[in-house]
């Protein structure tokens, strides 16, 4: 299967800027991820919107972790699309699946944040953390 971006695109098109490693920011991201994730999970039945949007975002930061280990960060507008898209090009084809999830969930978060509130099910809230639990393990293991 063949990826929907490459870093070359994303460095040109000045989505990403190339920075230092920081292997600390990495770290930081990735204990946020696993906060999240446990706060994702207080939520669920009570406010299935946010713990989709909390689940979301353990996804995002990291994303965002594998970002700072690997010296790069975003550019310009559209953050969250430029990390699901560096995403989908650090983890490859090998993990489509759930990078569309990731980018799925994106879409949903804008909508629980910006649109309307009460449309998330109780079965879609436990699905996101779900997958958000096993995206951040495949970052993690990716990292070493």
């Amino acid at each position: 299967m063949v990826l929907k971006v490459n870093l070359s695109d994303l460095l040109k098109e000045n989505k990403l800027k190339k920075i230092n490693r920081d292997l600390l920011q990495a770290k930081e991201c990735l204990n946020a991820a696993t906060h999240d994730l446990a706060t994702a999970e207080k939520l669920v039945g009570e406010d299935n919107d946010w713990a989709l949007v909390i689940a979301y975002n353990a996804m995002l930061q990291s994303a965002r972790a594998l970002m700072f280990a690997e010296g790069f960060t975003t550019v310009g507008e559209a953050h969250h699309k430029i990390v699901v898209d560096y995403a989908e090009v650090k983890l490859g084809s090998k993990f489509r699946e759930k990078i569309d999830l990731f980018d799925s969930l994106r879409k949903k978060r804008n909508q629980a944040v910006y649109e309307k509130r009460g449309f998330v099910t109780e079965f879609e809230a436990k699905h996101a953390i779900k997958t958000a639990k096993e995206f951040v393990e495949i970052v993690k293991q990716k990292l070493g």
